[in-house]
């Protein structure tokens, strides 16, 4: 299982010297050692508000990771060049570190992004086998928005949250593998808001990868029945 890997360290975030609109995508900048496969990552780093240059993604499992350095607004938005609908990635104030995920659709993309700090974003498109993802039970916990998988799902399960901050809650499973009408939609396990704790259950089969949002502490508990 892999969750958010510390992209500030690998971006040179600990001087905070950071070269101007720089794209990666090279093998030396991921550190995974388990064997999913995915295509290379794509790194962003820069200062201030930037719109990036354009990159393809193809379709399937999103994962977004992102930190700022600054005081006032860290906004991301992934927009298709097709002129559709941009989707909201990061909304937060000050200080940053978290991930979140979507199902993307295969095109050219770019980032806009409104930051009055220094700030790095990766992207990768994790494809997993049915030897690498882990079966439930499993328990996770942390205090930003965060991403784990993948987990391997066969049908009715139970869902544990709690959570301790001022805010959004937001547990979804995004699947890996289209519907059997050849659609793929993230399934919601928890869209709370505030101080929570409870259970619930969905039902999913194959692999999936776990995206939380949250305000503060969280933990989250999936077990099968």
């Amino acid at each position: 299982m892999r969750r958010r890997r510390y992209l500030a360290a690998g971006l040179g975030f600990g001087g905070m010297a950071l070269a101007g609109s720089t794209l990666y995508s090279s093998a030396s900048a991921r550190q995974d050692t388990d064997q999913t496969t995915e295509s290379e990552p794509i790194m962003f780093s820069d200062t201030g508000s930037i719109v990036t240059d354009e990159f393809e993604l193809e379709d399937g499992v999103t994962i977004v990771e992102s930190v700022h350095d600054g005081d006032s607004n860290f906004i991301v938005n992934l927009v298709p060049v097709t002129g559709d609908r941009a989707e909201l990635l990061v909304n937060s104030i000050g200080a940053y570190t978290g991930a979140t995920g979507l199902i993307a659709a295969a095109g050219q993309y770019l980032l806009d992004v409104d930051a009055d700090g220094s700030w790095g974003i990766e992207i990768q498109q994790p494809q997993a086998t049915d030897d690498d993802a882990e079966s439930l039970p499993a328990s996770l916990a942390g205090d930003t928005p965060d991403w784990a998988g993948p987990f391997q799902f066969e049908g009715l399960s139970e869902a544990r949250g709690v959570h301790e901050g001022q805010g959004n809650f937001i547990v979804e499973i995004l699947p890996q593998e289209e519907s059997v009408f050849g659609l793929t939609f993230p399934e919601l396990v928890f869209n709370e808001l505030d101080h929570f704790e409870g259970e619930t259950t969905f039902s999913l089969e194959g692999i999936g990868y776990l995206v939380v949002d949250a305000a503060g502490p969280w933990e989250v508990e999936l077990l099968s029945h």
